[in-house]
């Protein structure tokens, strides 16, 4: 390990853009995808979490060889950087893929959208890993890096607020008389924005950290040096359950406020918007908050307090809809926080694996943890389309059963809080306190690794 200098202000907000780019993809896939399958483009809630599920599947091939395969990449502006200029364009393309309606028979467009959603899929795995494994070749302070997370996540909400918050009322203003192909140009702006802002972050970032021991591609290598890493099997489970609750609840804000708010765009978009200043203001808050406090107890706190407001929401009444505006901004700001204090403790894990294992495998590591992310999002994203299904939840119709209203308020409260819970008693398992990463960074720079 080199260099753990810190970090420029104009690096920190250049790779940050990044991260806004690949949630224009990422947030609108986990509140806006599900809507506009079901209620759109016609796809049975039931097919809509099967595919999600079983596509993601693919990830559990694709991951670890994206990962390896930067871990192996050699060029002057680094490992990870190149893909992103390499990746920007397909990744462009494929937001406009994804939320296309093609003129097909019922089977041929469960066929295309299956087909669509995996390129997307595909060019997000191509692009995402590389990005995030960039951050932990940054820098290898836990603090500076816990600062670079703290910017990364104050300005993801950017692209997200793109992906959700906006694409409904653009799309409405573009073709007022067809939502569908709104969403579709809509998209392909963002899209390409998107493109423009990974260009940005290759052109303002430099990979210090570099591996102390330079090895061949060799992915079963690397994937047996992951697992003996216990802290990262530990951040796994965390992570899973963790993205599982987000998914469930960030999914069901618009069939929350359609069917049992009875309120239209203008309101979905508030929820958005609202959530994602808050989860701006929270991502600000977890630098002060995680370098004064134990980043481990923290974040199982914020997830125990995310699941006890998530069940108080089951009785909060629907008639004044600015109450439960209020407390999806709370949970917000909390998960805000939570998401950079996971992005900080997967890059210390990933420092822990090289002291004991003396192998770095950054692109390995990240690309485990997104897998592992991504699976979060697939089954939170089934476990919503079941539910949805379960419940007799009429696609497209603006009248819902009893039954069906009941199932969408569980979608928001109940059901997204168990999973909370499950990641809080994860993350007591977790080991990586503040006085050991501050051992294992000091070995890392001295050359030394574990004597165990």
């Amino acid at each position: 390990m080199e260099n753990a200098q810190r970090i420029p202000i104009r690096e920190k907000i250049g790779y940050s853009l990044g991260d806004a780019a690949s949630h224009i993809v990422f947030d609108s896939s986990v509140a806006i995808l599900a809507y506009f399958y079901t209620d759109i483009y016609g796809l049975p809630p039931a097919v809509m979490g099967t595919m999600f599920l079983l596509v993601r599947l693919l990830d559990a091939v694709t991951d670890p060889v994206m990962g390896a395969i930067a871990d192996a990449t050699h060029t002057r502006w680094g490992r990870f950087r190149p893909w992103l200029l390499a990746i920007c364009v397909p990744f462009a393309v494929s937001c406009v893929l994804v939320y296309t309606i093609p003129d097909f028979s019922e089977s041929g467009k469960v066929t295309y959208a299956v087909a669509a959603y995996i390129f997307m899929t595909l060019m997000y795995t191509a692009i995402n890993i590389p990005y995030c494994s960039l951050g932990a070749a940054l820098t290898a302070d836990p603090d500076e890096n816990l600062s670079l997370q703290s910017w990364r996540f104050a300005i993801t909400p950017v692209g997200g607020a793109l992906g959700t918050a906006f694409i409904l009322p653009l799309a409405d203003y573009l073709y007022p008389a067809d939502r569908a192909a709104g969403i579709q140009l809509a998209m392909a702006i963002f899209g390409a924005l998107g493109c423009l802002m990974f260009i940005i972050c290759f052109f303002t970032t430099t990979e210090r950290v570099q591996p102390i021991k330079e090895e061949n591609l060799n992915i079963a290598r690397d994937v047996r040096v992951l697992f003996r890493n216990e802290q990262w099997l530990i951040l796994s489970v965390y992570n899973f359950t963790m993205l599982v609750a987000v998914v469930i609840r960030g999914g069901a804000v618009v069939y929350y406020v359609n069917t049992v708010l009875n309120r239209g765009a203008d309101i979905i978009s508030l929820f958005m918007l609202g959530g994602m200043f808050a989860s701006m203001f929270g991502s600000v808050l977890a630098k002060p908050f995680g370098t004064r406090f134990c980043k481990v107890r923290l974040s199982f706190w914020v997830n125990i307090f995310n699941a006890l407001l998530g069940l108080a929401c089951f009785w909060l009444p629907v008639q004044w809809w600015v109450i439960p505006l209020a407390a999806h901004v709370i949970i917000q700001v909390v998960q805000g926080g939570n998401g950079a204090l996971q992005w900080s403790m997967i890059t210390d894990a990933n420092n822990y694996g090289e002291w004991k294992t003396q192998r770095r495998i950054t692109g390995m590591n990240i690309a485990a943890n997104i897998f592992v992310i991504k699976l979060g999002v697939a089954v939170g994203g089934a476990i919503l389309g079941w539910v949805l299904a379960g419940f007799n939840y009429q696609a497209g119709s603006s009248v819902q059963t009893a039954t069906a209203v009941q199932g969408v308020v569980l979608l928001f409260s109940v059901i997204p809080s168990l999973f909370y819970l499950l990641a809080a008693l994860a993350i007591k398992f977790y080991g990586l306190k503040a006085s050991v990463m501050n051992n294992v960074v000091n070995d890392l720079r001295n050359g030394e690794f574990c004597k165990d």
